[in-house]
């Protein structure tokens, strides 16, 4: 066990085994020259820049002319290319259905992709909670995983999705699926949820603005993130928003807003009456207000509207209300909604960065923000992630072109760092093999 934590990097003090080493091998120092640094809030374009990470952790960044090595570290030319910090997809479902080695090849397409961070938005927690470990230990080539314990109405979970994320248990009498009826009691429930290892509370469906308001509160003194649909049935979006929670999904949601006689069941949902909310409207310019007033972040997912459009939502829809939205100035994360498909060569993120530069109006700067400064937020990991910073976490890809002249660039990966390990492009379309820890300093098979 000794011997493990030692190749894990973690420390052995009070260990009972008189053998183990005084200390662990001092990590490695990388020093990566040369390239165009694209990062910050607001997104700026440095030339020729020096990115020095020791271990996991990044301890420098400057300029590299006449910067000069102390010795002893590894030097990377990374001459001619561009580095952006990691990507962070916030929505994704891993374990809807609990099928590991699917999960598995996902997540190994996603940070051979660039996508070095993730949000799980409900799933099976025993096996979320399985994959955030390995991940977080390099065990495995996947992103660092945040997940939710999930909240709702009881008549939710009629929905057979619950029942596959609860599966040998009863969905609605779990932590991480729970129904909420107004004699539930709260500090228990958050509780209970929190024990499972999740970042926050996902407020989902048919519940009153009352029980919103109480959820959020009661996550928040726990010390949990509230992150809710946009409208959550028969609570409406402006409920939603006044209810303090950090963040919100589904920008075609909001739409509701404007109906005169509220939804009061997720599963009879009308489609969002698209005519009306394209229309002036003193209503959603109130809401809009609201929300960049609150600081309330905007999870668009316009990938998973746009490939499969109807239903609830009228085609094009979302990328309107996305549009708009982002000309109110409200912030804007980069999720994709979807689910773990490793089959296709690119992480379904690129796409989600290309339809908010062409159907939303963002810059690339934007978009990339939104993918890393705005999505750190977002997991409530922006002192560690989302920017190229001494003393964060050293995720970052190195491309090849340049993404700001072009979003679609970002496939253009070169290599990706995260934790300091280097994982070099793949695009094989194959499951991998049984998984092996990567190295922790060195070069990711």
């Amino acid at each position: 066990m000794v011997a493990l934590l030692v190749l894990l990097g973690i420390g052995t003090a009070g260990a009972a085994d008189s053998t183990a080493p005084a200390s662990a091998p001092a990590p490695r120092t990388v020093v990566y020259l040369g390239a165009t640094l694209i990062d910050g809030d607001p997104t700026v374009a440095r030339r020729n820049m020096a990115i020095v990470t020791r271990g996991d952790q990044i301890v420098g960044v400057q300029s590299a002319d006449g910067f000069r090595p102390a010795g002893g570290e590894d030097v990377v030319d990374t001459r001619g290319r561009f580095i952006i910090p990691g990507l962070i997809n916030t929505h994704v479902h891993l374990a809807t259905q609990a099928n590991p080695s699917r999960a598995k090849a996902y997540l190994r397409r996603e940070v051979y992709s660039g996508v070095t961070t993730v949000r799980d938005m409900a799933g099976d927690v025993r096996l979320l909670a399985e994959l955030k470990r390995e991940a977080q230990f390099d065990e495995i080539a996947a992103p660092d995983i945040y997940y939710v314990a999930l909240f709702a109405g009881p008549e939710f979970f009629a929905d057979p999705r619950t029942h596959d994320a609860a599966r040998g248990s009863i969905a609605g009498e779990v932590p991480w699926m729970r129904a909420i009826t107004p004699q539930t009691d709260l500090t228990v429930a958050v509780a209970e949820a929190r024990g499972t290892g999740a970042t926050a509370i996902k407020i989902y469906a048919d519940l009153p603005a009352s029980l919103v308001r109480a959820i959020t509160a009661e996550a928040h003194r726990q010390g949990l993130l509230v992150w809710a649909h946009a409208a959550v049935f028969p609570a409406q979006p402006r409920d939603v928003i006044d209810a303090g929670v950090d963040v919100i999904s589904h920008s075609c949601m909001l739409g509701y807003q404007l109906d005169s006689t509220p939804v009061s069941n997720y599963h009879n949902r009308r489609p969002v009456d698209a005519a009306a909310v394209r229309q002036p409207s003193t209503v959603m310019d109130a809401l809009w207000a609201d929300l960049k007033r609150r600081g309330t972040i905007l999870d668009a997912t316009m990938y998973a509207f746009d490939l499969y459009p109807g239903g609830s939502c009228p085609a094009g829809l979302e990328d309107y209300l996305t549009a708009q939205a982002y000309r109110a100035g409200i912030p804007i994360s980069a999720g994709t909604d979807d689910d773990p498909d490793w089959k296709d060569q690119y992480s379904p993120l690129d796409t989600e960065l290309a339809l908010l530069v062409h159907k939303a109006g963002e810059t690339p700067a934007d978009a990339i923000r939104s993918a890393t400064v705005i999505a750190a937020r977002t997991v409530g990991q922006d002192k560690a992630l989302g920017t190229i910073q001494a003393g964060k976490t050293a995720n970052f890809l190195v491309l090849k072109r340049n993404p700001l002249e072009d979003i679609g660039n970002v496939k253009s990966v070169s290599f990706v760092v995260k934790h300091g390990i280097r994982y070099r492009r793949v695009t094989s379309r194959s499951p991998p093999r049984k998984s092996r820890r990567a190295r922790r300093d060195g070069l990711a098979a």
